[in-house]
């Protein structure tokens, strides 16, 4: 089955997945936090195990769907598994809504920079913002092996911190359940499974027409489904990494607004600022593909003037939009992406294993 496959693609087009998934809430612990860390160590593995399992799943679904219909536009993806009419609500509404979210990460950008370094804020954003517009304006082929290179080597390095935390606080994990019990948590869910469900639908939501898009330049089936297994499963790894790190000290980070920074500080202080430089990586992975969905919902011809003047435009009022304050949206919008995204798990089943309607349905 494998002896055809492109391993080279089926890393980038993995790696895409876990760089568009990363982002400031990711890097900084606080979405791991709310979605996994506060219900446990069982609690926290129990809602990992859902996510990596729909991650993996919907990953290589989407790739391998969009090799197979080569939709001249990525967004039409939404209307295939939910229909016309609730499609084009997505189709219109999901492009808003992250380009809000592409907002929020220039500011997490410049809050970055401001907190680890004492810098203006704004030198973090306008910074952002002219890299993400450059590597969109490249175009989505090169795009995909940017960001998705960078991608496991930022998860990595959150791993890294993760163990290193839990070698440096070895009985932490056992009694946080009981440490746990005596703090006030932020937390995304009601319940752990509940919790599992809405991170995995939170990030279908934009990933959807991204692998779309990047599906389409499979050159088989065994690398669009190789590529989306790997980039779920090597994520949702990377998450139970980071959520045990967390869990190890959870007295000392669960009120705080970067957990992840106050893990590096505690394990190797001379590494903070690395991280921090790394999560501003983390940032710029996650904003370039919120970016490039954005304009391509308005212009899809990426060489056409049209498009060019789309990127710049969207990019200067996301400057101005990113006076957004990260935190809320994290325990406010993300679980809020999240329930839509609920919706588009229920319209893939259905599509693909109800109805199996055929690409020509779209046309």
């Amino acid at each position: 089955m494998t002896s055809d496959a492109c391993w080279k693609d089926i890393i980038a087009f993995g790696g895409a997945i876990v760089a568009l998934c990363l982002g400031a809430g990711f890097a900084s612990g606080q979405e791991i936090l709310q979605f996994f860390a506060h219900f446990g160590l069982w609690g926290s593995l129990g809602a990992g195990f859902i996510a990596w399992g729909l991650f993996a799943w919907f990953s290589a679904v989407i790739l391998e769907d969009g090799r197979r219909l080569q939709l001249e536009d990525a967004s039409q993806i939404y209307a295939h598994y939910c229909g016309r009419y609730i499609g084009a609500f997505y189709e219109w509404f999901v492009p808003i809504l992250l380009f809000l979210v592409f907002a929020v990460m220039i500011s997490g950008a410049g809050a970055t920079v401001s907190e680890q370094y004492g810098a203006n804020p704004n030198m973090g954003r306008i910074g952002l913002a002219t890299v993400a517009l450059l590597t969109v304006l490249l175009g989505l082929r090169r795009l995909v092996h940017i960001v998705g290179y960078i991608g496991p080597v930022i998860i990595g390095f959150a791993m890294a911190m993760g163990l290193a935390s839990i070698a440096s606080h070895p009985h932490g994990i056992g009694t946080a359940d009981q440490v746990l019990a005596t703090i006030d948590a932020p937390r995304a869910a009601a319940n752990w499974a509940l919790s599992g469900l809405l991170y995995a639908a939170l990030c279908l939501v934009g990933l959807m027409p991204f692998l779309a898009g990047v599906g389409r330049q499979a050159r088989s089936t065994t690398d669009a489904r190789l590529g989306g297994i790997f980039g779920g499963t090597t994520f949702a790894f990377g998450t139970m990494v980071l959520s045990m790190g967390l869990l190890s000290t959870i007295g000392t980070v669960y009120n705080t607004q970067i957990p992840s920074l106050v893990i590096a500080a505690q394990v190797a202080p001379a590494l903070s600022s690395v991280f921090a430089i790394m999560m501003l990586a983390a940032i710029y992975t996650t904003a370039v593909p919120l970016l490039w969905i954005t304009c391509n919902r308005i212009v899809t011809d990426e060489a056409s003037r049209a498009y060019k003047g789309i990127a710049l435009l969207l990019t200067v009022i996301a400057c101005f939009g990113g006076q957004l304050q990260f935190s809320k949206m994290v325990g406010i919008v993300y679980p809020a992406i999240g329930y839509m995204g609920i919706v588009l798990i229920g319209g893939m089943i259905y599509t693909k294993y109800v109805r199996r309607k055929p690409a020509a349905s779209i046309e």
